[in-house]
């Protein structure tokens, strides 16, 4: 009997031995995981700022295309009516407008004033 029992704890050391053993190797590579994991986490959070950089300039980017853009609606026909009525007398002027497709037509008034008006080539 004493054999027996002695056979059982030997076989029972024996086993939690090699349970110590592959607990450790597991915990190692899991170790080794959690260590990629890490990088891995780091790298996205580097390209999440790297997006959240690139989104503000797009921000101030169209910000800026924004206020040209209110601008020029402001300003443009009129720098147009006025390049047009300039066109009249400068032939220089005529040819830079119709290279960059605007007819110049001299459309007279009620009160018999001649006023130019640039309109898009068809």
């Amino acid at each position: 009997m004493k054999s027996v029992t002695f056979l059982l704890s030997t076989a029972a050391s024996g086993l939690c031995l090699i349970l110590g053993i592959w607990l450790f190797v597991v915990s190692g590579s899991n170790q080794s995981l959690q260590n990629q994991l890490q990088q891995l986490q780091q790298e996205m959070q580097n390209q999440q700022q790297l997006v959240q950089g690139k989104q503000q300039q797009y921000q101030v980017q169209q910000g800026q295309i924004s206020e040209g853009n209110a601008i020029s609606q402001q300003v443009g026909p009129a720098l147009l009516r006025d390049m047009a009525t300039v066109s009249v007398k400068n032939e220089k002027m005529k040819n830079l407008l119709s290279k960059h497709g605007y007819n110049v037509e001299v459309k007279p008034t009620e009160d018999g004033a001649a006023t130019p008006a640039a309109t898009p080539a068809p």
